[in-house]
């Protein structure tokens, strides 16, 4: 892959709601994990990283835009004019395209709703809740505010949505059915029944310490912390994006996608399937750039399995050597936001590119010796790089992974 470009970026997250509050708290060490409200029933570490309701502040969109909206539509929405006002770029209705991953929309609302209409019978129930809280809602209302008629798709492969929906977005651009996409992800799942269903099955961390109860690659890690927010990203084909004298802030270079096909919470523990994704994007990659990846930003969610499936598809791609990229992870700053992990992890290092630095794995205090690599702790690491590769794994068996650089 060779045309695409990265020309602007957005971002509501829990640790900030613009490109630049959220860089410097990533930099600044700043963890946005606190107590569930109203968590004293529940079981667990009662902990989750959510996104605050001053993300309005930093709209910039009329009223009309965010009425009749859930939750991770208007985060979506966000995020997405933060992007198209950076990349200052004109969106032709009909070769500009939308695809937003998320994994089970507005479902919030729904319990909220489900409890209304036990309590209210049907005067309880909103009369436009699917219109609400149907997956591709995100994607819809981005093309409706903009008014575009190109393709407009949501893709829903649990944490790997994100880098999905942005590699899909990639190749319609290399393959001509497009100029420009809106691409990322969306997540709002932060209710207590979801968190309930995780940690029963063991999956949410037990440590009721915020600051190191999601510790990334840690010998001690024992689940994660859920989380929220969204990402957006415009691609362009970047002879267009050239031709306007657009800033282009990197390219995406490869992206691969694979199924592990073997359980539907658990990766396989060898990391084969997640390897091979990986090796798949490195190769795209490698036909189009001679600069070596020197900085991963790994899934890294600090379960116990998944993250020691990671290291070891790491060390299956990378090994023990000199050449071999320091590794970070951004789920000890803001936990698991699901299907936008992979977009905020791309963003990152982005940024991190540019500005020669690359954020540390906050909360990892002791890293597992089963990684044949570097990972990023204690500060933030000093770093000249010119690509770097982003993976995102999900339940299902979903591994993706994307190659970005100059």
């Amino acid at each position: 892959m060779r045309n695409v470009a990265v020309t602007g970026m957005g971002v509501v997250a829990p640790i900030g709601h613009t490109i630049e509050t959220f860089w410097n708290a990533l930099i600044d060490g700043t963890s946005a994990v606190a107590p569930i409200p109203d968590g004293a029933s529940l079981t667990g570490n009662r902990l989750w990283a959510a996104v605050s309701d001053t993300f309005f502040e930093a709209a910039g969109l009329p009223s009309a835009a965010l009425r009749n909206t859930d939750r991770f539509t208007q985060y979506a929405l966000v995020a997405a004019h933060e992007a198209v006002t950076q990349a200052n770029v004109e969106l032709h209705p009909l070769r500009t395209g939308v695809i937003v991953g998320n994994t089970m929309g507005g479902f919030p609302l729904v319990t909220r709703t489900q409890s209304a209409y036990a309590a209210e019978g049907h005067r309880g129930v909103p009369p436009k809740l699917m219109a609400l809280v149907i997956p591709n809602m995100a994607a819809a209302r981005i093309a409706l505010h903009w008014h575009l008629h190109g393709p407009q798709l949501a893709v829903s492969t649990a944490c790997a949505s994100s880098l999905d929906a942005i590699g899909i977005a990639a190749r319609m651009i290399e393959q001509g059915e497009i100029d420009v996409a809106i691409a990322g992800g969306t997540e709002t799942l932060l209710t207590h029944v979801v968190y309930e269903s995780l940690a029963r099955a063991g999956a949410i961390s037990k440590n009721p310490n915020a600051a190191d109860a999601s510790r990334p690659f840690d010998v001690d890690r024992d689940g994660f912390i859920m989380g929220d927010g969204a990402g957006i990203v415009v691609l362009e084909h970047l002879d267009r994006a050239r031709a306007r004298g657009a800033r282009i802030l990197a390219r995406i270079l490869g992206y691969a996608q694979v199924a592990d096909a073997y359980h539907i919470t658990s990766p396989e523990p060898t990391g084969e399937w997640e390897a091979l994704a990986m090796r798949r994007a490195l190769d795209e990659a490698m036909g189009e750039s001679r600069e070596p990846v020197r900085a991963i930003y790994a899934h890294g969610t600090s379960t116990v399995v998944g993250d020691a499936a990671e290291l070891r598809a790491i060390n299956r791609v990378y090994g023990r050597d000199a050449a071999t990229p320091v590794v970070t992870s951004l789920k000890g700053h803001m936990g698991h936001s699901m299907a936008a992990s992979g977009v905020m992890s791309l963003i990152s290092g982005i940024l991190g590119m540019e500005r020669e630095l690359v954020s540390h794995t906050l909360g990892t205090r002791r890293v597992d010796p089963a990684a044949e690599f570097d990972v990023v702790t204690e500060r933030p690491r000093s770093l000249s790089f010119a690509a770097f590769q982003v993976n995102a794994f999900g339940f299902g068996g979903q591994n993706s992974s994307v190659v970005a650089g100059r």
